[in-house]
């Protein structure tokens, strides 16, 4: 399991590495200057899908290790993709015939498909709930929260610029070498993480 998920992080950052190389290729131009916001969405792109990338590590972790985590972190997790945190026999009635080990496994995948990671606090909040030390990937964090919310931005805001107005751009700016740090960053971070596993 550590393999692929880390062959298909591997694959992914490589489709990150491609867009700002098509970037740098056929958009960026020559001379000095700020490129337009139409030109430099490629790297906004890359930044979404440098985001993408690290979810779907840790989503995986998840999927393999939560399922045999601590009982205190069990608890935490809905019951059959529900919302309940109790169980009540009506509701365990329709898991009849399965084990219970099948059974959590259910509730863990249910609520995976509705998880996602904003910022390091959820980031960490993983890894401890799987079993993980988190002062191995403590160097990375801090860029690994520029670029997570850089990607909310994009995402939820159109990478609008809040200094907006007479002499400021209405998109912010951004750059390959700031694309290029958080690309770097992110795969010493995935490797801390998978070192552990």
């Amino acid at each position: 399991m550590k393999q692929e998920i880390s062959d298909r992080f591997d694959l992914n950052i490589a489709r990150v590495k491609n867009l700002v190389a098509i970037y740098n290729t056929y958009l960026s131009g020559p001379g000095a200057g700020r490129r337009g916001h139409q030109k430099t969405d490629v790297l906004r792109a890359a930044t979404v899908f440098l985001h993408a990338s690290l979810e779907d590590v840790l989503r995986s972790l998840a999927y393999w290790k939560l399922p045999t985590a601590a009982a205190g972190e069990l608890d935490k997790i809905p019951f059959a993709g529900g919302t309940a945190m109790k169980i009540s026999l009506g509701s365990l009635s329709a898991h009849s015939g399965k084990t219970v080990s099948a059974v959590i496994k259910e509730s863990v995948d249910a609520s995976l498909e509705r998880s996602n990671y904003n910022n390091s606090t959820e980031v960490c909040g993983l890894l401890i709930s799987i079993g993980l030390d988190t002062v191995p990937v403590q160097p990375y964090l801090s860029t690994l929260e520029l670029a997570m919310a850089r990607r909310h931005q994009i995402v939820h805001r159109a990478d609008a610029n809040p200094a907006g107005g007479k002499g400021n751009h209405s998109v912010a700016s951004i750059s390959t070498a700031t694309l290029g740090a958080w690309i770097w960053n992110t795969e010493q971070f995935v490797q801390a993480v998978l070192n552990q596993v």
